[in-house]
């Protein structure tokens, strides 16, 4: 029914009314104008537009807060109201609520309705009948949206006011001023204001008193807001107060001060009284503004008549004035006392004009009796009471100008009356405190008075001047005006020189015969050196002449000598005195004027420092004025005072002024203060035990702070805190500083919210400045490592320190709103917790952002994340203040905290924890939701570091807290996360989930995913104008298509063709190179660096996308394996649902490929523009600085570097006068006569300085002592970053991206700031010339590691997208480069690379940036060769990219040789070499495999070739030193290993790796490494080195054998030990290997006895283990007559490539070892004929096992040899090289496929005996002939060692014959290899066989002759008889072979040996077939 009645509701028409009734609230309007930046900066279009906007309401003011109307209650009861441009749906439930409120308020209904609406809204409150306890709630919303209105008017007034004299249309505030004051602000604001005096108490509220009073107290205050604007309207020339105007003013003050208007009764309470005096002060100071004293003390002074000047008043008006003047009585009005004084003045003023119109009229006023009835009321104790008001100290209004107006009051005064003779002492001394207390904290006016042309500050100038008249006598006055004139930088300076300039000086003076009279100008004469009284070591020289001022006592009068002395010296005298004799009142203000002298003005503190050698002194000393042992040095000065001060008053106010001092001082020479100041007592160590309890804080300051904290504790203590602070920042580690901080911090932090202060703002401020200490001292950890990690302990563990910063953390946006509308609080307060709020932000993130991955979680955070913290959990405080926008710092640490807090959140023990746990309100999320809203979708944001932290925040939420992330996109997940929690909750917090989940379902989404998609949709504007901004964006998409298809809903509604058009767009737009970074500009190369990253983003996306595809893709296959046929086809074409119908990343790459992008981004990216010229300048530039700053260190003069970096700056020193060259030089210059040590290092460096200088400016040093020293200071990396673990800001794809330190940071190590002011000042080019050049090398190193970023996203997105490619079934050209452009980029890579390498130089120093973008190109060049290969061995015309491939060849071959010439120089480096060798190993496949595959056209293969083997001999001593080297060594001996068998001959490489080849490491690899494919490598290289004679003697002498027997002895225990898998076939490769390596090894030596005999024991090993090698010779167990049966078919033997590989090098070393007879013997031992009955066996299974498992079906085949290893299976995938139907070849197609593909095949249905033969089932085909063959020759050699041992003895014993192969089996094994030869070589034309066909035809020619040698041996010696018919079977076949082979070159050879064979076997063949 509910929603039928909103339907309803919905379509009903609005009620309209006028727009004016609608306001947006002026509190975001107000927080916007006082964070407007600097006055001459232009405000944002959206606040311009807003001000338009509220026009009206800022010009009429309260006005448009109407009263209630009969039309505005009728409208209540419609729906909705239309207001202008919005509309209001009203809630009957607030309805009659807003009509009481509107009563009661005197308030339109509809306005009271929006009130109440928004009241309720703010507080959070429910809607109930009982608005007697909302009330007040109500009415301060209201007071608050009027106070903001009028402050607002008030700030846009400031606002134009600070422009200054600029014109209007320069500044739009100023111009909107001047509109608002046109169209008539004046009069609506002195409406108002009528309105408010007269306003009275609503009848509703007088029942009940607290809000009555809060009535009273809201309307005061929002007087005195009318009357600072209407004081603002007058103060500038925006509006000219007529006469009639100031009568009203007038009346209206003389109303308000007799008490006769409404607003007297409203001071109801102390606050409302405070607010009254306000208003009367307020009017006053208005209509003493008007008098207008500035125009008429320039008519005075200009001598202009009434008539002729530009005066506002006409006599007559001056008349009736006086007449209102006349009226006001100071009995009882000590407020009109001022009033009076100031009309005095005015009419003496008007007086004193020249040619009076009417003369009669002025001088019947008597204005000298206004004076004296105006002093009657004291008006300058009141005048002194103003300027102490809080309405001065804590207004936010026009401070400036209230002070302006007295001070020009102040001046008129001192202009129309002699002050000095009329006044007494004490209201002179009043008007001196007056001007003190104006100029105090006024920089402009102190800036006016020093401004010899502002004509307004001459009479104040001329006070001034007499009061220096009696200084030194009199010096309390003088120096209290001139400190308060010291406010600023130029005044402090300003102070300075007017003391310094001094040209008289006034003692008392006794003068002996006589007569004195004050009455005559009268001069006396110093007759000798006089002591100056009072002041010890100060004198008068003799012959001094001086004027008598004043007569004191008989002769003793006040005498004004002509002594041209400096004041400030004469200051620092006096506090050179001892203590009992000095006026403490004097030193206190001699002690602020130094203060704030040194406060205000860098260059004083300067000179002060080193006033010791300051000219005044100087000349002071030569004229006889000072004493000569006088050492004025104000740092021992002030620490004279400080110990005087501790050791007997022990005054908190002086000492925090010395103590400023010396933090200030400290600064500008920080180890001449630190060494003098711990030397003072009040810094001493503790020597009682009665204050242990401090911290080991010194004795002074513990006795100060903790006896006195309640009288002195505030001012002192802010000076302790401040100069704890001064030497963090000095980089003090002494034990002194430690103390103070953790003073600071465990006694200071701990207990100030128990100390009671004089202002309740000083709390805050304590704590501020602690927190500031913290926060330093964490961020400095590099530069202070023992205090900085001390700070952190304590931070981390102390629970009393956790509390107090838990307390300011808890504290939540609402609270800090509540604190703007409590009366109880001023804005110091607000403003002092908000700034103690931030820096305690800043601390938690600086201890979070060191936090690493898997480091555990401290206390501290585990506090942070704590359920029970009161008021609020930490996280909802947090999360509150993100939309605080009052305070841009707030919001942005606020923003960076949480972000934290998701990451710890996160990796909590011992269960992770969910942000969202802690939210136990819907407004929580709803605030922080539209707060994010908010910042992101500001068209120009406020703050881009705002945005950027509000972006991270995102994606740390994305990154570690999806549910949150969830929450923050879709309202409704979190409904659904909190209707889950609801489970787990107990009674009390069920109820508030429930009522949550309810209210969300009713919230209105603001939808995140629209304001991400708008910034996709600008991304080409925000890539050119904020690419930061869009970089956080991007970022954070990333991490969703990180996350995969978690974020799958939200990248559904992200994904489209609009969003991947736009993100690409920006990449693919590239179609020129950027220009160097030598031609940018910082800004533009910054921005350029901003830009690689987002386009590096934007691949990493696209890259993700496709993974994600692919692997939902396969998800879904998974899903579907088991449906029809019809379903995994749907399964197939499925489409990913973040792509939909829109064409996404992989289209858009498609697209790439197949046009010119691709190629135009590799080119683009591939070049590299960093500069290496200008890191190389910086470089020298930093060494220039440092050789000079070691020649002024060398003489003592550190003056301006902080401590750490002058130890830097000496430990450089020390290293680099302990080089060769440095004591080189040293000597060279002692054998020219220099002894002296410091003249010798002071005469090298400046030469080095020197030489430094010309390398800079372009004369290069070639060599010498020099070269050697500067390349030295080239190395140090002085003031280069460190390597640090990534921070908590992950998403920032460049970390650690600069080279050099933060410029900005070392300007403040060195004190830049100080050396204008000094002898440094000469210096001051060279460093500032090195900050620059630093600067621009960190700009450039920046783009550097930007473009590196996008050249690896892009290498990383072109690697996934042809993977993509290659799992597409099947195989398309659709969207692939083409083989040109592939071409075309490798060259462009190359020729980049060779660029980019060219400067380098193993012997210098090389960049590491450039040595990484060279890593990341030989990337990209690896991964574009593997593509280029893979597409072109596809290609027919292959040999045409040879070139290309050569080209590669040679530039990855000059890259690896300087790689491993410079060593280990990146972190990358080892990758690199890594890279380039497996580059080098692709590149020499594929040139292996065309040179193999090229049949015809040989000669450009051949060309190639040559290339090919001139790159490979040039490599191999690069390989070798790349085998030493663990990592390289697997990866550098295949690629030897291929190079040597494929590519060059045997007596080229020899002598080469006889000098190379470390033998020995191969040797310690095979020993240490336990990886079996290392090994196996190893040994296939050693195989091939073992085949050579050469090469085994290598091996032989290296002790190879030994290393082999050790390794096998490993493997054999291991083996039996541990179970292998079934298909691991390692372990047998390393014992084939074995064998083949010692085989080939002897066959390489020979029969050598000596060797032979070496090598016996090692051969013999290999037959210890008999069992073992009789096992490799087992063969197959074939059934025979049961091949039907079930059992047999289950009976399958199972073998791999691997095991008959080991069986031929088994069976190698067998007949390699029966050779040598005593060998064979000795490891035999009676298993000789074992292993001949199993030798018989395995060669019976090869020639008969094809016709035996013919009978077998498929899926029961008994013998099978599948894939096992990976080039393995890819060996099946390649097509047959012997076409061959007879065989073993025609019957391993079966048995050697995958268990995967027979899987397949068997779900298919599809099997049949047709299956075709591929490469890897010839190679088992072949493998198993090579066995036949060594078989046979095994069997052959056994017959014939026993046929020549019959023949010794005469008689063929049978019994110990060996056994010989029945005939069938050598019948079979003829029969196969006549039918293959015959068939290969009638394939086939002669010079079309390919190398593999031919050699298969030689192997199996010799099996044929072998054959028939064994067949000859059984028939002759066993009598066997050949079957019959076999000689006519064999004659058709040897027939049918000789006539296919006849055009054969390559056979004639074996067939020849064969035919010879054939003769004797089968006698009269030959010549009966005619073949002979």
């Amino acid at each position: 029914m509910a929603s039928v009645a909103a339907a309803i509701n919905q379509a009903a028409p609005s009620k309209t009314l006028d727009s004016s009734l609608w306001w947006d609230s002026f509190v975001s309007l107000l927080t916007e104008l006082e964070n407007l930046s600097p006055p001459a900066s232009h405000p944002p279009p959206s606040l311009t537009k807003k001000l338009e906007d509220n026009k009206g309401w800022l010009l009429n003011t309260l006005a448009f807060f109407k009263p209630p109307s009969v039309e505005s209650r009728s409208a209540l009861d419609s729906p909705s109201i239309a207001l202008g441009s919005h509309r209001v749906v009203i809630n009957t439930k607030l309805t009659e609520v807003a009509l009481r409120v509107g009563s009661l308020l005197d308030l339109n209904e509809v306005q009271a309705y929006i009130l109440v609406s928004r009241s309720i809204e703010v507080h959070q409150a429910a809607v109930d009948n009982k608005l007697e306890a909302y009330l007040p709630q109500i009415m301060i919303q209201y007071n608050l949206e009027r106070q903001c209105l009028l402050k607002c008017t008030r700030q846009i007034l400031l606002h134009a006011l600070s422009i200054g004299s600029s014109a209007p249309e320069t500044d739009a505030i100023k111009k909107f001023a001047m509109e608002l004051v046109h169209d008539g602000l004046e009069r609506t604001a002195f409406e108002t204001l009528m309105n408010l005096l007269s306003s009275k108490n609503p009848e509703q509220m007088l029942q009940d008193v607290d809000l009555a009073n809060l009535w009273a107290e809201e309307t005061l205050i929002e007087d005195n807001l009318i009357l600072d604007i209407l004081f603002l309207v007058y103060y500038e020339p925006f509006c000219a107060c007529t006469s009639e105007q100031w009568k009203k003013l007038c009346s209206l003050f003389q109303e308000v001060l007799r008490g006769t208007c409404n607003i007297g009764r409203l001071a109801v309470s102390a606050e409302a009284r405070r607010s009254l005096c306000h208003v009367k002060i307020q009017l006053l100071l208005m209509l003493l503004e008007n008098l207008d004293f500035e125009n008429l003390l320039l008519m005075v002074q200009d001598d202009v008549p009434l008539s002729r000047g530009h005066f506002g008043f006409s006599l007559e008006e001056v008349q009736e004035m006086d007449c209102l003047i006349s009226g006001f009585c100071t009995l009882n009005m000590e407020e009109a006392g001022p009033l009076i004084l100031a009309w005095a003045v005015f009419l003496c003023l008007l007086s004193s004009l020249p040619e009076k119109e009417d003369s009669n009229m002025l001088m019947e006023i008597d204005h000298i009796g206004y004076v004296r009835q105006a002093f009657e009321a004291a008006p300058l104790k009141y005048i002194l009471g103003i300027l102490h008001s809080d309405m001065l100290g804590d207004s936010e209004g026009p401070t400036t100008g209230y002070k302006s107006v007295l001070k020009t009051l102040i001046a008129a005064f001192i202009a129309s009356y002699d002050v000095t003779d009329q006044l007494d002492n004490g209201s002179f001394n009043l008007i001196v405190d007056i001007l003190c207390e104006i100029y105090h904290g006024q920089e402009s006016l102190c800036l006016q008075f020093w401004d010899k042309s502002s004509f307004i500050d001459g009479p104040i100038r001329s006070l001034l001047g007499l009061l220096e008249e009696e200084f030194p006598y009199q010096m309390v006055n003088f120096v209290r005006l001139l400190s308060a004139l010291s406010e600023g930088s130029w005044p402090a300076e300003c102070v300075y020189k007017y003391l310094d300039k001094m040209s008289g000086m006034t003692s008392l003076f006794e003068v002996s015969g006589a007569h004195l009279s004050a009455k005559t100008l009268q001069l006396v004469q110093t007759d000798r050196h006089l002591q100056f009284h009072g002041i010890e070591g100060l004198f008068i020289p003799y012959g001094t002449v001086g004027a008598v001022m004043k007569v004191i006592d008989g002769n003793v009068a006040l005498v004004r000598w002509e002594l041209p002395q400096s004041g400030l010296l004469v200051l620092l005298v006096c506090l050179c005195q001892e203590f009992h004799q000095i006026n403490f009142e004097e030193m206190l203000t001699i002690s602020d004027l130094l203060c704030r002298m040194v406060t205000f003005s860098t260059a004083l503190r300067i000179y002060l420092t080193d006033i010791g050698n300051s000219l005044p002194l100087r000349g002071s000393l030569m004229g006889g004025h000072v004493e000569e042992n006088l050492r004025v040095d104000v740092v021992a000065i002030i620490c004279n005072v400080v110990d005087n001060l501790v050791s007997n008053t022990c005054d908190g106010k002086a000492l925090s002024k010395c103590v400023t001092i010396l933090g200030m001082l400290m600064k500008c020479s920080p180890a001449w203060v630190v060494a003098k100041m711990l030397r003072t007592k009040l810094f001493l160590p503790v020597t009682d035990g009665t204050l242990s309890g401090m911290w080991l804080l010194s004795g002074g300051l513990a006795k100060l702070l903790s006896f006195d904290i309640d009288q002195n504790g505030e001012t002192m203590l802010v000076s302790v805190l401040d100069i704890t602070m001064s030497l963090v920042e000095i980089g003090a580690e002494n034990e002194v500083a430690s103390s103070l901080v953790v003073f600071a911090i465990q006694f200071v932090l701990v207990n100030n919210e128990h100390w009671k202060y004089q202002s309740k703002h000083v709390r805050w401020k304590i704590t501020f400045k602690v927190f500031e200490i913290m926060k330093r001292c964490i961020k400095s950890t590099e530069e202070l490592p023992k205090l900085g990690h001390v700070v952190k302990d304590i931070v981390l563990c102390d629970h009393s320190v956790h509390n107090a910063l838990l307390q300011v953390l808890c504290i939540t946006s609402r609270t800090l709103e509540r604190l703007y509308v409590n009366r109880l609080y001023d804005p110091k307060e607000i403003n002092s917790l908000q700034l103690a709020l931030c820096s305690a932000l800043d601390i938690v993130f600086a201890t979070l952002s060191d936090l690493e991955e898997d480091a555990g979680m401290p206390i501290f955070h585990q506090a942070l994340l704590c359920y029970t913290t009161k008021p609020v959990p930490v996280v909802t405080a947090v999360m509150s203040l993100i939309s605080f926008f009052r305070n841009l710092e707030i919001q942005v640490a606020a923003t960076r905290v949480l972000s934290g807090l998701c990451f710890i959140a996160q990796k909590a023990h011992p269960y992770s924890i969910g942000i969202l746990s802690f939210v136990s309100d819907d407004r929580e999320v709803n605030d922080l939701n539209a707060a994010i809203c908010y910042i992101l979708s500001e068209e120009r944001p406020r703050s881009e570091d705002l945005f950027i932290a509000t972006m991270n925040l995102l994606t740390s939420a994305a990154h570690y807290q999806p549910a949150f992330l969830f929450a923050l996109f879709s309202m409704e997940k979190m409904v659904e996360l909190l209707s889950k929690r609801s489970n787990n909750m107990d009674d009390k917090h069920l109820s508030a989930a429930s009522t949550l989940s309810s209210t969300l379902m009713d919230r209105p989404t603001v939808d995140l995913k629209v304001l991400l998609l708008n910034f996709v949709q600008r991304s080409n504007h925000l890539l050119e104008s904020h690419p930061r901004i869009l970089l956080s964006v991007l970022n954070f998409l990333k991490t969703l298509w990180l996350a995969g298809d978690q974020y799958m809903k939200i990248l559904e509604h992200l994904c489209s063709k609009m969003f991947w058009e736009h993100v690409s767009s920006f990449v693919s737009s590239i179609t020129t190179r950027k220009p160097s970074s030598a031609n940018m500009n910082l800004n533009s190369t910054l921005t350029l660096a901003y830009q690689y990253q987002c386009q590096s983003t934007v691949l990493e996306i696209m890259g993700n996308d496709i993974f994600l595809q692919q692997k939902l893709l396969h998800d879904k296959s998974l899903e579907h394996s088991k449906v029809s046929g019809d379903a995994k086809r749907n399964a197939g074409n499925y489409s990913v649902s973040i792509a939909g119908a829109h064409p996404g990343p992989q289209h858009i790459l498609s697209n790439w490929c197949e046009g010119s992008i691709m190629q135009d981004l590799i080119k683009e990216y591939t070049f590299s523009i960093y500069n290496h010229d200008i890191v190389h300048l910086a470089k020298r530039a930093v060494s220039l600085c440092i050789v000079h700053l070691i020649s002024k260190v060398l003489v003592g003069d550190v003056k301006y570097l902080t401590l750490p970096f002058t130890a830097k700056i000496r430990m450089i020193y020390t290293k680099l006068s302990e080089q060769p060259a440095f004591i080189e030089l040293l000597e060279q210059y002692a054998m020219q006569g220099y002894s002296k040590t410091e003249e010798l290092h002071a005469l090298v460096l400046s030469d080095l300085y020197y030489h430094l200088q010309g390398e800079i400016e372009g004369r290069q040093v070639t060599y010498g002592p020099f070269k050697e020293l500067m390349q030295y200071l080239l190395e140090i990396k002085f003031l280069q970053t460190n390597t640090h673990k990534a921070s908590l800001d992950f998403h920032s794809p460049v970390n650690n991206a600069y080279m050099f330190l933060d410029p900005m940071h070392v300007q403040e190590d060195m004190g830049l700031e100080y050396w204008d002011h000094s002898d440094w000042k000469a210096s001051k080019s060279i460093a500032e010339s090195m900050l620059q050049h630093m600067h621009k090398a960190n700009m450039v190193v920046f783009l550097a590691n930007s473009q590196k970023i996008v050249l690896k996203a892009l290498t990383g997105v072109f690697l996934v997208y042809e993977r993509s490619l290659m799992e597409k079934k099947p195989i398309s050209d659709a969207g692939v480069i083409s083989e040109a452009s592939l071409e075309s980029s490798l060259n462009c890579v190359c020729e980049c690379m060779h660029e980019l390498v060219e400067p380098l130089h193993p012997a210098t120093s090389n960049s590491e940036f450039k040595l990484n973008f060279l890593a990341a190109q030989v990337e990209l060049l690896f991964n574009l060769a593997e593509c280029f290969y893979r597409r072109v061995s596809l290609n027919t015309k292959r040999k045409q990219f040879l070139s290309v491939c050569v080209l590669v060849m040679k530039k990855a071959s000059v890259i690896l040789k300087l790689l491993l010439d410079i060593g280990p120089y990146t972190s990358g480096h080892d990758n690199s070499i890594k890279m380039l060798l497996s580059l080098l190993l692709v590149s020499a496949e594929f040139v292996l495999s065309i040179s193999e595959n090229s049949v015809s056209d040989r000669k450009d293969v051949d060309h190639a070739s040559a290339d090919i083997c001139l790159v490979t001999l040039a490599l191999l001593p690069v390989l070798c030193s790349c085998i030493e080297n663990s990592q390289f060594c697997s990866i550098s001996v295949a690629l030897t290993d291929l190079i040597l068998r494929s590519f060059l001959a045997s007596s080229t490489w020899v002598p080469v790796l006889q000098k190379h080849l470390p033998v020995l490491s191969l040797v310690r690899l095979l020993q240490l490494d336990k990886a079996f494919v290392s090994i196996t490598v190893i040994l296939n290289f050693v195989l091939t080195l073992a085949r050579i004679k050469e090469g085994a003697e290598m091996l032989h002498s290296g002790n190879f054998l030994l290393c082999l027997k050790s390794l096998f002895e490993r493997f054999l225990n291991e083996k039996a030990n541990t179970h292998y898998p079934e298909d691991n076939s390692l372990p047998g490769q390393i014992c084939s290997l074995g064998m083949a390596i010692v085989t080939a090894m002897i066959n390489s030596i020979g029969d050598d006895p000596s060797r032979i005999s070496a090598m016996g024991d090692t051969m013999l090993y290999f037959f210890s283990e008999k069992a073992y090698v009789i096992y490799s010779l087992s063969a197959p167990n074939i059934p025979e007559d049961d091949c039907r049966n079930k059992k047999a078919r289950l009976r399958k033997t199972q073998t791999s490539l691997t095991m008959l590989r080991e069986t031929e090098h088994a069976l190698a070393l067998t007949c390699r070892l029966a050779r040598n007879n005593g060998t064979w013997v000795k490891a035999m031992k009676g298993m000789d004929s074992q292993l001949r009955e199993r030798s018989i066996h395995l060669l019976a299974f090869i020639s008969k096992g094809p016709q035996r498992i013919r009978g077998f079906s498929d899926e029961s085949m008994p013998f099978v040899c599948p894939p096992i290893l990976k080039e393995e299976l890819q060996l099946c995938e390649r097509p047959p090289f012997i076409n061959s139907k007879h065989g073993w070849f025609s019957h391993l197609a079966w048995a050697c496929i995958s268990k995967s593909k027979m899987i397949e095949i068997k779900d298919s249905k599809t099997a049949t005996r047709s299956m075709q033969q591929t490469y890897y089932s010839n190679v088992v085909a072949v493998q198993l002939y090579r066995i036949a063959s060594l078989l046979l020759n095994f069997l052959s050699f056994q017959a014939k060692v026993a046929a020549k041992r019959a023949e010794e003895v005469g008689i063929i014993d049978l019994a110990h014959f060996p056994e010989l192969p029945m005939p069938e089996i050598l019948y079979g094994l003829q029969d196969q290899a006549v039918a293959i030869v015959t068939e290969l070589c009638g394939a086939d034309k002669p010079n079309q066989r390919l190398p593999e066909v031919q050699n298969v035809c030689f192997l199996l020619l010799q099996i044929i002759e072998k054959a028939l040698y064994l067949e000859l041996c059984v028939s002759h010696i066993c009598g066997l008889q050949r079957v019959s018919g076999r000689d006519e079977d064999f004659s058709k076949e040897i027939r049918a072979l000789i006539r296919v082979t006849e055009d054969n070159a390559f056979l004639e050879a074996s067939l020849k040996s064969l035919m010879q064979i054939v003769a004797i076997v089968y006698p009269g063949l030959l010549q009966s077939e005619g073949m002979l």
